[in-house]
């Protein structure tokens, strides 16, 4: 596990969800607030919101963001990162085509390894009924 500088606040229940604030150091001011997804904790990125127009979600990470401060309960060194993180701002969007069922399934991952694995290690799509199109919007070339 790599070591990590920043501190975690205790898991926050809001809604049946999940949340954690992170922040570089005990006297640090700026919080980024994280939602647990599948095991981890995954920034809740209130740029993207903003951009998307989508007010309801900022007036909640405003919201629960504050309770967690409110209630100033965070984990010692020993006990933090108490899950892994999920950088999903460093990923692409894989697209998988079926063409017999002209259905087509996003994947967000950071690595086409990771995005077959997420595809396919479940069983409920079989990777010889697919087939990658799209990276990021983009047309795969072929070589």
């Amino acid at each position: 596990m790599s070591t990590n500088s920043m501190l975690q606040s205790a898991e926050f229940e809001y809604c049946g969800d999940s949340f954690c604030l992170m922040r570089e150091s005990i006297h640090d001011k700026s919080y980024v607030l994280y939602m647990e997804d599948n095991g981890k904790w995954a920034e809740m990125d209130w740029q993207g919101f903003l951009e998307d127009g989508d007010l309801d979600t900022l007036k909640m990470i405003k919201e629960i963001t504050k309770y967690i401060i409110e209630r100033d309960d965070w984990l010692p060194d020993s006990m933090m990162p108490s899950k892994p993180f999920a950088y999903y701002e460093e990923g692409h969007i894989y697209s998988f085509l079926n063409q017999k069922l002209e259905q087509t399934v996003e994947v967000e991952a950071s690595s086409l390894d990771e995005a077959s694995n997420i595809m396919f290690s479940y069983g409920e799509y079989d990777p010889n009924n697919w087939k990658l199109v799209l990276i990021d919007q983009e047309p795969i070339t072929q070589g």
